[in-house]
């Protein structure tokens, strides 16, 4: 079983993907999706709905446990910024992930 809380799911998949030594193609082929629409959840620039997450899932015979955190401030403020991320362009989303990257960086120097 993997937790991956915090953590994108795609780069998850990719790396339980290359662990069992299947081509981008065999994941996609056995999930019912396409080979251009699964790099790009690996890349994270696409987030499927849980169906498709959870027929790679299976396919890659694993376990993954996902946290709720609707109703904290740290799941509302997530579901803001996805919302956010999911109506932008491309370039849009790779301008905020540049942003709150410095943020992070620079967060001890604010508070």
């Amino acid at each position: 079983m993997i937790s991956v809380e915090g953590t994108n799911l795609g780069v998850t998949v990719k790396k339980l993907r290359e662990t069992k030594g299947m081509s981008r193609c065999e994941l996609s082929e056995a999930a019912g999706i396409s080979e251009s629409h699964l790099k790009k959840i690996e890349a994270g620039t696409r987030q499927p709905g849980i169906r498709t997450y959870r027929k790679m899932i299976a396919v890659l015979e694993a376990d993954i446990v996902i946290r709720d955190l609707a109703g904290t401030v740290k799941g509302d403020c997530t579901a803001r910024a996805q919302k956010v991320f999911m109506e932008s362009t491309e370039p849009q989303a790779e301008f905020l992930v540049q942003v709150l990257e410095y943020m992070a960086q620079n967060m001890k120097a604010v508070m």
